[in-house]
């Protein structure tokens, strides 16, 4: 768990941006769609998701810390 909060979830969601947009761009421009690019576009989908549960819980984890103080 305390390695989970030393994440940054900012770079978690830019990541995710860019495998969407690489996805996406990728997609639209072929001819053929194939597994791959599926694949990178849900691989950006999850990696920005999984961003944003590491943030709930960073922000989880800073609310009980000043509740407590």
């Amino acid at each position: 768990m305390k390695k989970i909060l030393k994440l940054d979830a900012n770079l978690f969601f830019a990541i995710g941006i860019i495998f969407l947009s690489i996805g996406g761009i990728w997609m639209s421009y072929a001819e053929e769609k194939n597994l791959i690019q599926l694949g990178i576009i849900v691989l950006g989908g999850l990696v920005g998701i999984s961003g944003g549960i590491i943030g709930l819980i960073q922000r989880r984890e800073i609310i009980k810390e000043s509740k407590d103080q």
